[in-house]
């Protein structure tokens, strides 16, 4: 059964501490006992971008000024706006203050209509092209939810660019794990928020860097303290310069293929890359180099995984024990002659696509006869039939703590269906980030639920990567 994408708010209390309204600091008037702002239109600006930045639809604007749904906006035209909120016996103009920008958060068509007794006005949705603007319900925070005094600790402005798909019937197929990740965030900051008040934009930005150019091009990000996002490697690209312009700290939670993170110090890369995950099985290794045999299995240079030749050149560095066999070798059942008695035969693959296996395991399992074999193998084939022992690496423990009580209750709380089972669970990773940014932020220390993280400098110049790699036997 399809799950509901009903991406809560969890009431706006328990996200922000509250914000009182006033006036921006445009010249107004009482129009039929509404207070409207008089605004001159500047140059390289849309109807979106003024909603945005008023807190208001655009329909809502369209409405005092019926002129635009034909036309557009025009350079130094004067337009209404109306005050969001205020009553009109409040007429002098105060230092603005930014308002939690709902309106960026997705939701999924079909959510189940509220109760009479908790239902409140829907609001349209704004879409500007591929990011999607979308007002949010909410629901009741605890009872014990602790609101902050609103002048007690400055907002923490974080954005989050995800490839939500809210405004799709139907998902592509693996999409609901980006989904899943925004449930944890929101945990994550209604937890974060009884000590740091939050503003929190979220924004669906599809596959492709069109989004990221819109959102840097209308100026979306401008004045954000880190972002977490986004998904695909031409996207981070695309951001990164931004980054570093604005000195903007990017975690990316789900591609280690981050262009440039040696000379940018403000991207973060949450899963590790080849480097550090062979450097943690060679370190594994080492105190037992003497028991241990590696057994490469040949192929031409060039089709040979990164991943693979980082391990061989690893292994290599630490004068261990390395024999090589030919795929002929296997298919011909003259694998045992590559293993070695009383020694670990650790069996590595020139592959990293699990289908390219198939057709060679059955031999390696009959021509392992006494010899001990463990078979070296990616974190993606753990769903897999493998008749092996087998070692790899991963930034995720191999099971979900016991201690999950309070995460469970918020869930339970605010989101009314099952999370998923199947590890890594996409909602405690949202949690982990979240929470692992603002520790960074703030100089303090998070461990997580389901992944420690230990950001290191790849370089002087450069960006951080996360290095806590584990190695697990299964």
């Amino acid at each position: 059964m399809k799950k509901s994408l009903r991406l809560l708010a969890l009431c706006l209390c328990a996200l922000v501490s509250p914000l009182k309204a006033e006036l921006l600091p445009y010249p107004t008037d009482t129009i039929n006992g509404q207070i409207v702002y008089r605004y001159q239109v500047p140059k390289s600006i849309g109807l979106y971008r003024v909603s945005v930045n008023f807190g208001v639809t655009q329909e809502e604007i369209i409405k005092w000024n019926p002129q635009l749904k034909e036309r557009g906006l025009h350079y130094a035209e004067t337009i209404l706006i109306p005050a969001k909120d205020i009553a009109p016996e409040v007429t002098k103009p105060v230092e603005a203050k930014p308002a939690l920008d709902v309106s960026a958060m997705p939701e999924a068509p079909a959510v189940p209509e509220a109760s009479e007794a908790s239902a409140a006005p829907e609001a349209p949705v704004v879409q500007q092209d591929t990011v999607a603007v979308v007002p949010v319900d909410t629901v009741t925070a605890p009872a014990d939810t602790v609101s902050l005094p609103a002048d007690t600790v400055q907002a923490l402005k974080i954005a989050v660019l995800l490839p939500l798909q809210a405004d799709l019937a139907l998902r592509d197929p693996g999409m609901e794990r980006f989904v899943e990740f925004y449930e944890g965030v929101l945990l994550a900051v209604n937890d974060l928020q009884q000590t740091q008040p939050f503003e929190l934009f979220v924004y669906d930005i599809g596959k492709t860097e069109m989004a990221i150019n819109r959102l840097v091009e209308d100026s979306a990000l401008y004045g954000m303290d880190a972002i977490i996002g986004p998904a695909y490697p031409t996207q981070v690209e695309a951001l990164a310069n931004f980054a570093k312009r604005d000195s903007v700290p990017v975690l990316i939670p789900f591609t280690n293929k981050v262009k440039n993170i040696g000379n940018n110090p403000f991207l973060m890369q949450f899963n590790p890359d080849v480097k550090n995950e062979a450097k943690a099985l060679a370190d594994y290794f080492e105190p037992y180099k003497d028991s241990v045999n590696f057994v490469f299995v040949d192929a031409k240079e060039a089709d040979i995984p990164y991943s693979v030749r980082e391990f061989r050149q690893a292994v290599r560095n630490r004068d261990m024990s390395v024999t090589r066999i030919s795929v002929h070798d296997i298919l011909t059942d003259s694998v045992s002659k590559a293993f070695k008695d009383s020694m670990e035969n650790v069996i590595i693959f020139n592959t990293e696509k699990f289908s390219n296996l198939q057709l060679l395991l059955p031999h390696v399992l009959n021509g392992k006869a006494g010899h001990h074999v463990t078979m070296y193998s990616q974190y993606s084939w753990q769903k897999e039939k493998i008749l092996l022992p087998q070692i790899y690496t991963s930034v995720f423990a191999t099971d979900v703590p016991a201690d999950l009580a309070h995460y469970e209750s918020m869930f339970d709380t605010y989101f009314k269906h099952e999370h998923g089972t199947d590890l890594p669970r996409f909602d405690l990773l949202g949690y982990d980030i979240t929470r692992q940014l603002v520790a960074w932020l703030q100089g303090k220390e998070y461990f997580g639920l389901q992944s420690d993280m230990k950001f290191e400098k790849v370089s002087e110049e450069g960006g951080y990567i996360n290095t806590k790699v584990a190695v697990i036997r299964k």
